[in-house]
């Protein structure tokens, strides 16, 4: 054994102990995970203990659920009639005509939609 240190045989009992930990962790992970995607009324009172039980996870979750959900917001394509379309082109450029200086910064997905023929 080394000065001060921990044998090999206790390193690999440690390191042994904190992968059971790491995976109880993620199997209470699993478990409120599946349990939250469930309606309300449909949970047990074993569930809603475990629930109660795991505030934290189950903020952390919620949380990352809120995060996904407004990515995929924002990554909706929307698409103005035609009357909102002139509305917002008319705005733009009357911007752009009363701009001291102009920047445009443009990036992927500046052409995939195709919907201004005229204006």
């Amino acid at each position: 054994m080394a000065a001060g240190g921990l044998s090999r045989s206790e390193r690999k009992a440690a390191e042994r102990v904190r992968r059971l930990r790491e995976e109880q962790q993620r199997e209470r992970l699993r478990q409120v995970s599946r349990i939250l995607r469930k309606a309300a009324a449909e949970r047990s009172a074993e569930e809603g203990r475990l629930l109660a039980e795991s505030e934290d996870l189950v903020r952390e979750l919620q949380g990352r659920s809120r995060r996904r959900e407004g990515l995929k917001r924002r990554q909706e394509e929307v698409c103005d009639d035609p009357e909102e379309l002139r509305r917002k082109v008319r705005e733009l450029a009357s911007a752009i005509r009363n701009a001291k200086y102009l920047v445009v910064y443009t990036g992927a997905g500046i052409s995939t939609l195709r919907t201004v023929d005229r204006l």
